[in-house]
Formats: structure tokens, C-alpha cells, sequence
């Protein structure tokens, strides 16, 4: 296909020319004649195509192009463009010894005489593969991030932070804010309300950081539109990165499941006192008949009458008390702890006159907090000690210590009762739960405490064991200290 040379030409008389930059720089150079043959090389002392200098002599250029490309006549192409313009500088495929592919920047320079008659060619090859792939992964990771970063779910946004100005949204931010970057205007011209951003920005300057930071945002159309934003400032770069999405929506069922539950926390709240008046008329009748001396049988009748009507009565308080917790925000008001616990004892005392009481109250006598939710979390604890007390125990009883401070209280319930097993322990505080069918009650006493103590700012926990007896801590926050 192509004429080869022996390895010296006189004819040509051409001495080789070993570039020292280019062995420096560890490129291949090759001298050609005008028709593309090659008369010298510096493969003597650089190599990157894997030949030997002899192995190359007399041959074309093409040696170092693939097959598919001397088909083509690529080379020849080539040699004549270069030939024309002088200089020609190519990045592509070339070919290395035995058939190895590499990505070649190749250089390709027309020579001449002093008379500026063409004498042939100068041709520097430098492998560049591992900067063509290094290129080709940096424009696919890039390529990614665009195709990410275009068709993210959420909002993402760029500003810098002396000026607010907007540097970069992407297209999910443009479509809820309903505005680009190229609308050339400053991040607080969102907010509706200029003091918000003025907390976003205190806040990034202070922590550098903000999550979930909601905002109405200026809107064309007549709707109110809320978003809410995370984001972190870089304060070294100046700017601010962040993500940010609609909340309008769930905002309107925010307010919506508001509205519902305050109407739903009326009605329980009335219908549980209307329908505590007739309870209180049916156990007055109860009581009538007990009057009158009735037969065994009606007397077992109206004690089962009894029983339930006060069962439901309880049910109806714990309504009550469920409804005042969830719309009535605490009141700081100072109680004598021992006198409060002193108080409930007393109206148990008949009903469980077995049970022997402990009472320890050490630290402050006076402690600051809700009286209404820490008299109602205190009779729960104490009743259900008293209600499921062990009677084979010798004796059974009930230890109260209170510890306070004038920032704390921790109360303490311990029983030697039937306690409770370990697989029910973290199901005991859920609505109407019952550890057993023999259980008494409503079911709601422990949920009720529980919520009351969150609504303080507490805790509460609970261990115990199967015949050996419960244990409650509640630890209770000082109010208005």
C-alpha cells in the first residue's frame, strides 16, 4: 500500500533532527519526506508508541493510524492540509504497536529549504490519554450534576451574601418562585415580610447553617405562597447554597387539621359535660333504690348499674381532661408538694386502706407549675399503684418521693404490686391500652399523663417486673424560672 524506504536514503540526504524540547518533553518526533515516509525519529530516547527506530524508518506516517482511518486516506489528507496551511494540530485516535489504541495530540509541521521549497514534514506525537479520559470523566460527572441539579425535585438556589443578589437557580426553583436568576434581583425581594430575612440571615451568620426555615414569598398571583429552605453559608466563597420547597399545600392542611381538631376538642368538651348531667341523675336514682331495702337480685342489678355508670363517668372526665390538655396552655402557679400529695392520699385512703403509703419529700417545700396538670399526673401514677397492688405482698405498698429544687422535680412512684410485663412497657402510654382484660379502667390514664408531662416540658419512664412491682419517674421542668 505504501512504498517503503531502506533505512538510509542518500537521495535525500537528510541528516536527523532530534528536537531537544521534544525529547525534554517526552514527545515522539518523526521527520518525514514530502510523501509522508519517515527518514528519522528521536525513538532512541523517548518512546511512546512502543517501536524501535529501525522498526519505523522508511515507513509512512500511516503506521500510526488505524485501519479504518488509512482506508479513509485520513494520512494523506492530512500531510496535504498541513502541507497547504503550514502547521496542523490533531487530537484523535492513533495506534500503538501490536494494535494498542491511544488519544494522540499530533503535531504536524510543514519544512522547507532556505529557498521555501517543501522538503517534507515534522511530526510530534504526545499521548494524551490519560488527560482525554481524566476530561471525558470531569464533562460526564458534570454533565450528571447539570442533569441532576435541572431535574432535581426540590428548589436549589445560590446567592451571595453581602448583596443578596441571585447567582444561580435551577429549574424546579424558577418554577416555584416564579422568577430566574436573570430577573436580576436580591434574594430579600422573595420574602414578604423583610424582618424573616433578615432572621435567615442573622442565622447564617451566627450558625452558618439553617433547616427548614419557612417563609411567605412575594407571589404575582393573588394566592399566598410558603416555602421552606435549607441552606449553608460558605463564608470564606461569600455565598450561600440551599435547597427549597412548596409548602404551601401542606400549610393549608396544617391549618385545615387545626381548624378540624379545635372543632373536635369543642365537642368533646361540651358533649362530655352534657352527658355527665344525666350520669349523675341515673346514680341518684340508684342510690333511691338502695333506700328501700331492694331484693337481693335488684340489688345486684342496680350494683351493676353503679359499676358502669361510673365507668363511663370516668370515661368522660378522662375526655375532659384530654380536651383541656390539648387547648389550654399551661399556668405557673406555686403548690406545697407535700401537701398536694397529702391531699390525694387522703381520698384514697378508704378505698385502699390495705395499701400501706410512704410519703418523702426532700429539697424546696414549694415548687412552680401547672396545678390543674400536676395534680391529674400525680392521681393517675398513685391510683394505678393503688388499683393494682399485689395482695400476697406483706405488706403492700405505695413510696412517694418528690425531689425538688427550684428548677426541677423529680417524682418518684414505687410499687410492690403485680407489675407489668416487659412486652407491654412501651405500649403502656397509647390510648386505651390495657396490659390485661381484667384491667379496670378507662385505658386513658397513663396516655393522659403522658401528654400532660410532654405539655410541661417532662419525662416520664417507667421500669417494672412480674410480681416484684412498678417504678415511674416524671421529671418536671420549673415553670417561669
Amino acid at each position: 500500500m505504501y512504498n517503503s524506504l531502506t533505512r538510509e536514503n542518500p537521495s535525500l540526504n537528510i541528516e536527523k533532527d532530534k528536537s531537544l524540547f521534544n525529547i525534554l518533553r517526552g514527545f515522539e518526533e518523526f521527520i518525514l519526506n514530502k510523501e509522508g515516509l519517515i527518514i528519522s525519529s528521536n525513538l532512541e530516547v523517548v518512546n511512546i508508541t512502543g517501536y524501535e527506530e529501525w522498526e519505523v524508518i522508511g515507513n509512512h506516517i500511516a503506521l500510526f493510524y488505524s485501519l479504518e482511518d488509512r482506508q479513509l486516506e485520513k494520512p494523506e489528507a492530512e500531510l496535504t492540509l498541513a502541507a497547504a496551511r503550514g502547521q496542523l494540530v490533531l487530537s484523535d485516535w492513533r495506534v500503538k504497536k501490536r494494535n494498542a489504541r491511544f488519544w494522540a495530540k499530533m503535531k504536524i509541521t510543514r519544512l522547507q529549504d532556505d529557498n521555501g521549497i517543501h522538503t517534507g514534514f515534522r511530526v510530534v506525537l504526545k499521548d494524551t490519554t490519560h488527560k482525554a479520559l481524566y476530561n471525558h470523566r470531569v464533562k460526564r460527572i458534570k454533565d450528571e450534576y447539570l442533569n441532576l441539579f435541572n431535574n432535581a425535585y426540590t428548589g436549589i438556589f445560590k446567592f451571595r451574601m453581602k448583596d443578596l443578589r441571585i447567582l444561580l437557580l435551577n429549574e424546579k426553583a424558577v418554577d416555584i418562585l416564579g422568577r430566574d436568576e436573570s430577573a436580576d434581583i436580591g434574594f430579600q425581594d422573595l420574602f414578604v415580610e423583610a424582618d424573616r430575612c433578615a432572621v435567615l440571615c442573622q442565622t447564617l451568620y451566627d450558625q452558618e447553617k439553617v433547616e427548614n426555615f419557612e417563609f411567605e414569598i412575594s407571589n404575582t398571583g393573588r394566592d399566598e405562597k410558603w416555602v421552606s429552605i435549607s441552606c449553608r453559608y460558605f463564608a470564606e466563597q461569600g455565598f450561600v447554597e440551599g435547597i427549597l420547597i412548596d409548602v404551601t399545600e401542606s400549610k393549608r392542611q396544617v391549618t385545615e387539621l387545626q381548624k378540624l381538631n379545635h372543632e373536635l376538642d369543642q365537642f368533646i368538651y361540651h358533649a362530655s359535660h352534657d352527658l355527665r348531667s344525666p350520669l349523675t341523675t341515673i346514680l341518684g336514682l340508684v342510690n333511691l333504690i338502695h333506700l328501700d331495702e331492694p331484693s337481693p337480685l335488684i340489688k345486684n342489678y342496680t350494683q351493676l348499674i353503679n359499676e358502669r355508670v361510673h365507668h363511663l363517668d370516668g370515661l368522660l372526665k378522662d375526655l375532659v381532661a384530654i380536651t383541656y390538655n390539648n387547648k389550654t396552655k399551661p399556668s405557673a402557679e406555686s403548690i406545697h408538694i407535700e401537701t398536694e400529695v397529702r391531699t390525694l392520699l387522703k381520698e384514697f385512703h378508704h378505698q385502699y386502706n390495705q395499701v400501706h403509703p410512704y410519703l418523702e419529700v426532700t429539697g424546696d417545700a414549694v415548687f412552680t407549675t401547672d396545678v390543674v396538670r400536676f395534680r391529674t399526673i400525680l392521681r393517675n401514677i398513685i391510683s394505678n399503684a393503688l388499683k393494682y397492688h399485689n395482695p400476697q405482698a406483706n405488706p403492700p405498698f405505695v413510696k412517694i418521693k418528690i425531689a425538688a429544687d427550684v428548677q426541677n422535680m423529680l417524682l418518684t412512684v414505687e410499687d410492690n404490686g403485680l407489675g407489668i410485663d416487659q412486652e407491654y412497657l412501651d405500649q403502656i402510654f397509647g390510648m386505651f391500652f390495657r396490659a390485661t382484660i381484667q384491667a379496670k379502667g378507662t385505658g386513658l390514664g397513663l396516655f393522659i399523663t403522658k401528654a400532660m408531662v410532654d405539655k410541661l416540658g417532662g419525662k416520664i419512664r417507667v421500669k417494672s417486673q412480674i410480681k416484684i412491682g412498678t417504678t415511674f419517674y416524671v421529671e418536671l421542668p420549673c415553670l417561669m424560672c
